[in-house]
């Protein structure tokens, strides 16, 4: 009797219980279906109960993308007419190169000025052609003055050039001329090894052409009065050793008198132009 009575009672409980959890679980669904999904960082902080022991998981870090490098696309606004489909001129992606390099906050790129460059290379052929004239003038010069310093008792007078002021005139300017060509030339070559004169001031190529033209004028008029008193002399006395000499001295003082005319001609190329 204890056992049948015992046995209702448990079937009551277990009745009991059931319709316990068949109420408990709408409120369960209700609760599940409105309730947000967790974060993925809450998942990886809550453990894991398996045989009463807790595993935490293992937290990945987040994936991070990010863009570091950014290629801005050049905009070239101007193409050139004569070149093909797809092409730009040459002159166009140079301006455009400039363009882009002076807009960064006042910060220019030094670029080889092709301007600059060439008219450093049209200076240095002039000079070059300038030393040609002045090494010209120089050894002239030197000739001029030495056959005319050798015109001493010479012919049937025994007849010398210190006798006459023409040709110590001659004589004098000759060796100046010299003097200033071998100074010049000094220069030049040190331009031309160093691009650097020995005197670096601004009034230089003013004096060096001032004093082009002032030797190119005391030549032209010391070898001309040299000429005039050895054609009076020959027409005095006719021809001899003296008058002959004197006369090539002459000469070679008229070349000289080119070469320096010429020489004044490129220094004032170079400094009206450069």
């Amino acid at each position: 009797m204890k056992k049948l009575d015992s046995e209702p009672h448990h079937s009551s409980d277990h009745k009991q219980q059931e319709n316990e959890e068949e109420q408990e679980e709408p409120y369960v669904e209700q609760t599940t279906s409105k309730s947000p999904s967790p974060p993925l960082h809450s998942l990886s902080d809550s453990p894991i109960s398996d045989d009463h022991r807790s595993l935490p998981l293992v937290a990945q870090p987040p994936v991070v993308t990010a863009h570091r490098f950014q290629v801005e696309p050049a905009v070239i606004t101007k193409v050139d007419p004569g070149a093909e489909e797809g092409f730009v001129g040459v002159k166009e992606v140079e301006r455009e190169r400039e363009q882009s390099a002076t807009s960064d906050g006042g910060n220019r790129r030094l670029r080889p000025d092709v301007s600059s460059l060439l008219r450093s290379e049209k200076v240095v052929n002039l000079n070059k052609f300038l030393l040609g004239l002045r090494i010209g003038g120089f050894f002239f010069c030197l000739v001029s003055f030495s056959v005319l310093v050798a015109d001493r008792k010479k012919g049937w007078a025994l007849d010398s050039f210190y006798l006459y002021k023409e040709f110590r005139y001659s004589l004098s300017v000759n060796v100046i001329g010299f003097v200033y060509s071998g100074l010049q030339i000094c220069d030049l070559v040190k331009y031309l090894i160093s691009r650097k004169h020995i005197v670096e001031h601004g009034l230089r190529g003013y004096f060096t052409f001032a004093l082009d033209q002032i030797l190119t004028y005391l030549l032209m008029s010391a070898s001309s009065s040299a000429a005039t008193r050895a054609y009076d002399w020959e027409s005095n006395w006719g021809n001899d050793k003296f008058p002959f000499m004197a006369n090539a001295s002459v000469v070679l003082s008229f070349i000289a008198f080119v070469a320096f005319a010429s020489a004044s001609l490129v220094s004032g190329s170079i400094l009206c132009r450069f």
